[in-house]
């Protein structure tokens, strides 16, 4: 049976998609775990959210979804600064996390040729499980 204590959702809080993050938000709540809900400052695309303050991400989370999701939840949350994939796997090890889960919008063939995606990125480099959940 699968069991997990810590679970880590990376936010973009220029995204106003939050499908993943409800359905985040709904896996720990299901497993009954914490959830740290991490926002990566990338120095790489130039700083376009400069916060550096955790009640600065929960003030965005607390927008973003309905208090009756969030209420009687472990949400831990963090900022990082640096390259984000490689912020996310560094806190996941820092934090004893067991499940990623991030979520991933489409986008097309001359963007990603030219471009990494955060998620795939995170696959990449992390030596965990990751639940990629693509956003509607």
């Amino acid at each position: 049976m699968l069991e997990f204590k810590n679970i880590l959702y990376p936010i973009d809080l220029d995204s106003k998609n939050i499908y993943s993050l409800r359905k985040a938000l709904e896996f720990a709540h299901s497993f009954n775990c914490p959830i740290h809900i991490l926002y990566v400052n990338d120095i790489e695309a130039g700083y376009r959210h400069p916060t550096d303050r955790e009640d600065a991400v929960a003030l965005r989370v607390k927008e973003l979804v309905a208090e009756s999701l969030i209420e009687n939840m472990n949400i831990i949350y963090a900022v990082s600064k640096g390259e984000t994939a490689e912020e996310i796997v560094k806190y996941a090890r820092e934090n004893h996390i067991d499940l990623i889960i991030i979520g991933h919008k489409h986008r097309g063939k001359l963007y990603a040729a030219m471009f990494d995606s955060t998620d795939i990125s995170t696959i990449d480099k992390a030596s965990l499980p990751v639940l990629v959940i693509p956003e509607k």
